[in-house]
């Protein structure tokens, strides 16, 4: 399809507070409010609900940029390039750059919303799809190695556990 097909067929998106459509990820929700579909894989966009004590493991996302925007709660992030653990509270954002590892946790006592933006979005999507997948299979959690290797698919490579 070349570019003129590609912009014709492009529409404005608008979804309504509530709406999008959700699944569960590994016991955190995830609720779609642009899906790569509806950007022509340039962008994902969801509002993920983290309980206390979750997150994601350390990894590096070799073809999307990630950008996480606190919209309650509490979030701790680390990164290769950051000093230490930072926490993030409400109205704070980081933009985690592909080739960057980088990874979260609730440190709070009360759930946590993160809006969460990925560019390109199509990759990371499917993945998620994956996932939930998994976690509808299942009540046990996949193990971290089968977990590793499904990322793995999506180019996102986990930082090796501590010693």
């Amino acid at each position: 399809m070349d570019e003129a097909s590609v912009i014709a067929n492009r529409r404005n998106v608008i979804t309504l507070p509530g709406a999008g459509r959700s699944e569960a990820v590994l016991g955190v929700k995830h609720t779609y409010l642009l899906e790569e579909q509806q950007s022509g894989g340039s962008l994902m966009c969801i509002e993920v609900t983290v309980p206390p004590g979750q997150g994601v493991p350390p990894h590096t996302h070799v073809l999307e940029d990630e950008t996480f925007y606190v919209l309650d709660g509490v979030v701790e992030i680390r990164g290769d390039d950051l000093r230490g653990p930072t926490t993030l509270a409400r109205g704070g954002l980081f933009h985690g750059p592909r080739g960057r590892m980088h990874g979260f946790r609730n440190t709070g006592q009360t759930t946590t919303r993160l809006l969460v933006m990925a560019t390109p979005g199509s990759s990371l999507q499917k993945m998620f799809a994956e996932l939930a997948d998994l976690t509808a299979q299942s009540e046990d959690m996949p193990s971290p190695q089968a977990l590793a290797e499904l990322c793995a698919r999506y180019d996102i490579v986990f930082a090796p556990a501590p010693e």
